[in-house]
């Protein structure tokens, strides 16, 4: 099976580093046309990045409105752009909260809505993927709003999944694990004692192939669902390494 996404035009939130940036790349060397916002822009010839700040409601509806415009058409949208968050509820502040639910809940439900008409109206079954992350299931301490926003990602994604699914349109959420975004190499330590059952931390491109699938002609019959792909951490007992727990990764 040769995954091929020619002829595709995906968007991808956050796609400026870590899982985002990798899966830019690889979605451009597997022939889909590739537009990518984030704050901070690399240089790359093949891939059009757009800084946007997704947590300013003028900066996201500006955007839309050019992709609208200027773009027009979608096939795959990948609700990706996110940042850690590692406040409790004694201590998170109102401007905390109201910066994770911009970014992680209200950009992806404008963007999921702007996808849907403009698949719609082009016919296209396309899909929507949704990054969570394995803390909505099995949260580490002091992370009330990034824990609240991707739960929230998941049941968004069922309900995008009820409405779109008569067009076609699938949706689904995928829910990674440690994944070291921190740079190319692991630190051997780290990944030693990564609470893993495959015993070592994942990489973004794993997540990248995943996401290829799910994009391509291949996925036909997913919608309305989660997909782990964590190295079996959230039924490992191990205890996760003081850099994970720390927040320092």
């Amino acid at each position: 099976m040769e995954i091929s996404l020619k002829g595709k035009t995906c968007l991808i939130t956050g796609g400026t580093h870590g899982i985002g940036l990798v899966t830019s790349k690889f979605f451009s060397e597997l022939g889909a046309r590739v537009i990518a916002t984030g704050r901070h822009i690399p240089e790359d010839d093949k891939i059009k990045f757009v800084r946007v700040d997704l947590t300013s409601r003028e900066d996201l509806l500006n955007f839309i409105e050019w992709y609208k415009k200027e773009i027009g058409k979608i096939d795959c949208l990948i609700n990706n752009a996110s940042v850690n968050s590692r406040y409790s509820i004694l201590n998170v502040t109102l401007e905390e909260w109201d910066k994770m639910l911009a970014l992680e809940l209200t950009a992806p439900m404008l963007l999921s809505k702007m996808a849907a008409e403009i698949m719609i109206k082009n016919g296209v079954k396309g899909k929507i993927i949704n990054i969570a992350a394995i803390q909505a299931k099995y949260p580490l301490p002091e992370s009330l709003p990034y824990v609240t926003v991707k739960g929230g990602l998941i049941s968004m994604t069922r309900s995008l999944a009820v409405d779109l699914g008569k067009y076609g349109i699938q949706v689904i959420t995928v829910v990674p694990g440690p994944i070291y975004t921190r740079g190319e190499e692991v630190p051997e330590k780290l990944d030693k004692n990564a609470a893993t059952l495959l015993g070592r931390m994942g990489r973004p491109q794993e997540v990248a192939n995943l996401l290829a699938f799910l994009a391509s002609d291949y996925n036909t019959f997913i919608t309305g669902s989660e997909i782990l792909i964590d190295g079996g951490r959230l039924i490992s007992r191990k205890p996760d390494p003081n850099e994970i727990t720390s927040g320092e990764v």
